[in-house]
C-alpha cells in the first residue's frame, strides 16, 4: 500500500494505492481524474510525478524527453514507493 498525494484542480487529496493502478484508485475514492482510454495511448490521464517512484506497465504515448522530466500516465502507473505526489495540473 502507498499514500499518494493528488494535485488536481489546485486541490489535494491523499488516497492510498494498493495493486491497482493509480487512476483507478483515484477513481475508486471518487476523485474525477481525467482520463479516456486507460490503456497509456491518449495521454489524458498524465501527470507530473514530484516524489517517489512509480512502474509503469505500459507507455505509448509519452516521449523519452517528457518521462526524463518525470511525467507518467496514471492509468498504468503503481506506485513502487511508500509515498508518492504528483500533479495533474503541471
Amino acid at each position: 500500500m502507498a499514500e499518494v498525494t493528488l494535485t488536481l484542480d489546485g486541490k489535494e487529496r491523499v488516497i492510498t494505492v494498493g495493486s491497482e493502478t493509480i487512476l483507478e484508485a483515484a477513481i475508486k475514492a471518487g476523485v474525477e481524474a481525467p482520463f479516456s482510454c486507460r490503456s497509456a495511448i491518449c495521454s489524458t490521464c498524465m501527470a507530473k510525478l514530484e516524489e517517489g517512484t512509480v512502474k509503469m506497465d505500459m507507455n505509448h504515448v509519452l516521449t523519452d524527453e517528457e518521462l526524463a522530466d518525470g511525467y507518467i500516465v496514471t492509468c498504468q502507473s503503481h506506485p513502487t514507493s511508500d509515498k508518492v505526489r504528483i500533479n495533474y495540473d503541471f
